[in-house]
């Protein structure tokens, strides 16, 4: 089955609030128009405003974190509005040539970036792109204008962003949380933790007293940070890596022990969930074997 070339939508809603986290086998580029909370990526948070750009690889976990309107609320926008696009790998590098790897400048690129200037000149681009979807006429060299279009967006969003930084440590903002006589808690030294043991059978408790606190501080500092519980980010951890695996060639029943999933059908049942496909279809895809 071929893939469409690329998704393209003015977004428009009265929430940016995700009730999950969640991440996208193709390349993500999400242009906030109005003010929009917070969004946290690679353990990172950064502000949804405008005059910026969040350039998403595949397999990126990603979450909003507030921007609900609250009730009576006055703002110059009804709605929180984004330009959202997603763009698969194999149109990526159809695109690319051996002078310019579209791809491998989204990896290396920052993950949020102010684009200043280049504001309207990107969000022009992709109101035209847009267009061309509603009307892409039935003429000779329609699509390959479209796809021009495309590229011209790709390199114009990709030249203006700076290339990726060591990022900082993530601390959760100390006035989000009730006063408590458990001190300062480093989220990232969390989230590497949970990385680095993804694979055993953890427990809250038992990740609550590696850090010598309470497992009700550490679900409360964890998801004032991050937007989702313990459990959702290991969960979804275990999925990202098990994609990896399988791109590999490893086998359904071995990935899924792998990376933590102690009974086969609920890794099964949970990759399913998330990526919208069984790991055993998603094997074939990169194999073209069966590999369970």
């Amino acid at each position: 089955m071929q893939l469409a070339p690329f998704y393209l939508k003015m977004s428009k809603d009265d929430s940016w609030y995700m009730d999950r986290p969640h991440f996208h086998e193709s390349v993500e580029f999400l242009l906030p128009i109005s003010q929009g909370g917070q969004m946290f990526v690679e353990n990172q948070v950064y502000s949804l405003c405008p005059a910026t750009m969040f350039i998403l690889p595949d397999a990126t976990l990603h979450k909003t974190l507030g921007g609900r309107r609250e009730s009576g609320e006055r703002q110059a926008s009804n709605f929180y509005e984004r330009y959202v696009l997603h763009v698969p790998v194999g149109t990526l590098r159809a695109l690319s040539t051996p002078r310019t790897d579209l791809y491998q400048r989204v990896l290396e690129s920052s993950r949020m970036v102010e684009l200043g200037e280049n504001y309207g000149r990107l969000t022009d681009l992709l109101c035209r792109l847009d267009q061309t979807q509603e009307h892409l006429e039935d003429t000779f060299g329609a699509d390959i204008r479209q796809m021009n279009l495309l590229g011209e967006f790709l390199v114009e969003a990709l030249s203006c962003a700076p290339r990726k930084e060591a990022v900082l440590p993530l601390q959760v903002d100390q006035s989000m949380l009730p006063t408590s006589r458990e001190g300062t808690l480093r989220i990232d030294q969390v989230l590497a933790f949970l990385q680095e043991h993804m694979a055993e059978k953890l427990t809250l408790d038992q990740v609550a007293a590696e850090f010598y606190i309470s497992k009700y501080y550490l679900s409360h500092c964890f998801k004032a940070a991050t937007g989702f519980s313990v459990g959702q980010y290991l969960i979804n951890t275990r999925i990202l890596e098990a994609r990896r695996m399988l791109q590999d060639g490893g086998r359904v029943a071995q990935v899924g022990e792998a990376v933590g999933f102690h009974s086969n059908e609920h890794f099964i049942r949970t990759f399913t969930r998330l990526t919208g496909i069984s790991p055993k279809q998603y094997a074939r895809q990169y194999a073209g074997v069966d590999k369970q």
